[in-house]
């Protein structure tokens, strides 16, 4: 009888306290959030660059930040080997092109290899230079050319 209503009591009691303690915890850490926020403004203009006000409340669910964007990113992707992978990890590979004079150099040493043996092959007995000049003409011309390509 009274001895089970005084632990009933006591359980509720202690329950009740522990639910205000992680209350008075949570909101320590929102506040505490909050002060961080006002202290450190790359942190506010991540938040605000991210369109959220804080962690989770996004329109469509959890905003995924760092880590967890690129778990989520690669997700769906299957990449076996070293250059899959890497293709696959690569960033903004299909978007516009904003600099592709930043790619010429390369792009132009793969072309002169490329290149080479057919003009050896057209043109024999030039001396190197000579190859390297009727190639570095084509190249100016050619759809390989980074610069010559029509976005």
């Amino acid at each position: 009888g009274d001895a089970e209503k005084k632990a009933k009591e006591k359980k509720r009691a202690e329950r009740i306290k522990k639910e205000r303690a992680a209350q008075m915890a949570a909101e320590r850490e929102r506040l505490a959030k909050e002060e961080q926020a006002k202290k450190d403004p790359l942190l506010a203009n991540t938040d605000a660059m991210i369109g959220a006000d804080g962690p989770g409340d996004g329109e469509d669910g959890p905003v995924a930040v760092g880590r967890a964007a690129n778990i989520a990113s690669m997700a769906d992707v299957q990449a076996s080997g070293l250059d899959s992978a890497l293709s696959a990890l690569s960033v903004g590979g299909s978007g516009d092109d904003k600099h592709p004079e930043k790619r010429m150099k390369a792009a132009y040493k793969a072309y002169e290899e490329k290149m080479m043996p057919e003009m050896k092959q057209q043109y024999p007995g030039l001396k190197r230079q000579q190859y390297l000049d009727k190639i570095f003409a084509l190249w100016k011309k050619s759809s390989e050319n980074p610069m010559n390509q029509q976005s």
